[in-house]
């Protein structure tokens, strides 16, 4: 009887060891196989997923094994500055150069802006403008200038070698008789009455008012006023045919 009895407790141990030991593994294994979420908030073990949009551009998440907390790696942008004139070439170094010349008070003319004159080399033009000029376009057989001393919004057309246009962009700078940007079509022609050429721009967005001189000498030089129809936008004076190019410097 008492060796039954025995039998019966050790059976009884055994299968409770069992019963309870697997259960143990198998709430293990169920505690292990939950996903665990990490945020910038804190850990979560929602069983769920982010939507990658939410973690980019802004910031990437790292979880390394022994973490408690995650590490975010910030992404930068950096934004691009848009440069107006860069230079892309020089010219031959001109010995000479005095003070600059072209400022505020500088006019133009039919025939030049101050001591600048059309028709110049390019090396006599910076001397008379107390300045180096850079390239801002290819060089060429046609190409662009600026002075790099004195008013800004000035930008000279160089041809085979020689000075043809002058561009104003700047308020500051008008003609001899103070027509210049943002005057109106109606007072340039009451300045200059009949010496006024009209012409409506291909695109129908405004005007080309052409001075042309009356003197026999200077009939291939102008004087351009370009409007919107209702004031003047811009202002530039050469010869021709590059005073009256409208599609930029050709190559």
């Amino acid at each position: 009887m008492r060796t039954v009895l025995v039998l019966a407790v050790a059976v009884t141990t055994v299968v409770t060891v069992l019963y309870f030991g697997l259960g143990s593994v198998d709430e293990e294994a169920e505690v292990a196989t939950t996903p665990v979420i990490t945020s910038p908030d804190g850990p979560s073990t929602k069983n769920e997923s982010l939507p990658t949009s939410t973690r980019a551009p802004e910031a990437a998440t790292s979880i390394s094994q022994g973490e408690a907390e995650p590490t975010l790696v910030a992404v930068t942008t950096v934004a691009s500055t848009t440069v107006i004139y860069q230079t892309l070439d020089t010219l031959p170094p001109v010995e000479g150069l005095g003070a600059p010349t072209l400022d505020a008070a500088s006019s133009v003319s039919t025939v030049g802006i101050d001591r600048v004159m059309f028709g110049m080399t390019v090396q006599d033009a910076q001397i008379a403008a107390g300045s180096r000029f850079t390239p801002v376009t290819p060089i060429g057989h046609c190409f662009l200038v600026v002075p790099e001393a004195g008013q800004a919004g000035l930008t000279f057309w160089v041809v085979a070698g020689t000075i043809e246009r002058v561009d104003v962009d700047t308020r500051t700078i008008t003609t001899r008789s103070g027509a210049g940007i943002g005057d109106t079509e109606d007072r340039i022609r009451e300045m200059f009455a009949d010496r006024i050429h009209t012409t409506p721009l291909p695109d129908g967005s405004g005007n080309l008012l052409a001075y042309v001189p009356k003197d026999v000498q200077d009939a291939t030089y102008r004087v351009m006023f370009l409007s919107n129809g209702v004031q003047v936008t811009r202002l530039w004076a050469g010869r021709l045919p590059w005073a009256e190019e409208l599609g930029g410097c050709p190559n």
